[in-house]
């Protein structure tokens, strides 16, 4: 294993969620999957802890086993952020794991501020990103192409469902997707698929339940996938190289039960012992097919879309879309998917895996490479504006 001249780079992986039981187990299960992997270069890195907890106090454990989590000192933001910036040796990159809207914006912008750059997209684009109405005007006037759909807002259209679920019937008819703005992991998504007002008011219930604003968007029959967008130093820039695709096969629509397997009562099925559990729990033999096979067309409209919406969105490192292919080989972005956690069962990490590059695997070989580049933005951030922690950290 080569030793790096420079101080081991350090990395702060930030976990949690002040939103939800849901998002902080999600977080966790992530987390974890991603700093026990045994291939992990431990000389060359050093791996550090940050846990947000349900009630928004911060602590900084050991590890991330039940117990360490348990036993760690809990304190409060400003406390917390005192102790990133005292930090010796200091962070050197943020690795987030944290998926609820909170910690995909505040949060990430929090680090940000103080200096330290964030494997994975800005507060910024992740703002853009986290509402899909948002994100679908963003990448519209980029030239990338979206379902027709329009916004609801619980205060004018939820006021009365019965009458806004009449004039969807009459305005757009069956079959078309209701879904929240601002929730990932397909919660809170229903296909409408009759014009029976009963289920209309039904989606928009469920819409309704999990954000004040839901998205109504024509439904795209046929093939679903997800792309992928990786950046890779070039000499002195970046060239973006698409990953082998996914291709999901479906009877219409991929549900949350497609993504991650819960208990009756909607907790996620994971535990310290067995952090991947909800994840390998929600695949079934047969449900994917990776890499997809696309004729050269396709293959060729779905780069276009990704590498426009990258640009769109001001992405960094990566970005994964999820879209929709018409029955006559037209691609439609359905949404954008701007986090990944690396751990060995991420979607980025799986697709690089079958590709051709050997400079891409095996895992941890992507991990690594985007860490020395963000370490390394933040360390000629530190030199910049020197002080105590600069010296050492470039030595």
């Amino acid at each position: 294993m080569a030793v790096l001249t420079e101080a081991p780079v350090k990395v702060l992986h930030l976990l949690g969620s002040s939103t939800s039981t849901f998002y902080y187990d999600l977080s966790l299960m992530y987390g974890r999957t991603c700093a026990a992997f045994e291939g992990l270069d431990k000389v060359n890195f050093r791996h550090e802890f940050a846990v947000v907890g349900c009630d928004g106090r911060w602590s900084f454990p050991p590890a991330l086993d039940e117990q360490s989590l348990q036993d760690a000192e809990k304190c409060g933001l400003g406390a917390a952020m005192a102790k990133l910036e005292a930090a010796d040796p200091p962070v050197d990159v943020v690795m987030p794991h944290m998926f609820c809207q909170e910690g995909m914006t505040h949060y990430r912008s929090m680090c940000e501020m103080l200096g330290l750059e964030v494997l994975g997209n800005s507060g910024h684009t992740c703002t853009l990103g986290n509402d899909k109405f948002i994100t679908k005007h963003v990448c519209k006037a980029a030239g990338v192409p979206v379902p027709d759909g329009e916004q609801l807002r619980k205060e004018i259209h939820g006021v009365d469902i019965p009458a806004t679920a009449r004039r969807l019937i009459k305005e757009r008819g069956a079959p078309f997707i209701i879904k929240p703005a601002r929730e990932d992991n397909s919660i809170g998504l229903s296909l409408v698929k009759t014009n029976s007002p009963e289920e209309v008011e039904a989606a928009l219930t469920k819409g309704f339940q999990h954000d004040n604003h839901i998205l109504v968007e024509q439904y795209i029959a046929g093939r679903e996938c997800r792309v992928a967008v990786l950046e890779l130093e070039d000499g002195e820039g970046i060239r973006l190289q698409i990953l082998p695709k996914i291709e999901y096969l479906l009877d219409d629509i991929r549900t949350a039960a497609h993504k991650l397997a819960t208990t009756s009562d909607g907790r996620l099925i994971t535990s310290s012992d067995n952090p991947a559990e909800s994840i390998t729990a929600a695949k079934t033999q047969g449900d994917r097919i990776c890499p997809a096979q696309f004729s050269p067309e396709i293959d060729a409209r779905l780069n276009d879309l990704a590498i426009r919406a990258h640009g769109a969105l001001q992405c960094k490192y990566y970005s994964l879309y999820d879209v929709r292919i018409s029955e006559e080989g037209y691609p439609f972005m359905l949404e954008a998917a701007l986090f990944c956690s690396f751990s060995p069962l991420s979607v980025i990490v799986a697709l690089a895996a079958q590709s051709d590059d050997e400079q891409l695997k095996p895992h941890p070989r992507v991990f690594e490479m985007l860490l020395r580049r963000a370490a390394k933005e933040t360390r000629q951030r530190r030199a910049m504006t020197p002080t105590p922690h600069a010296v050492g950290a470039l030595k």
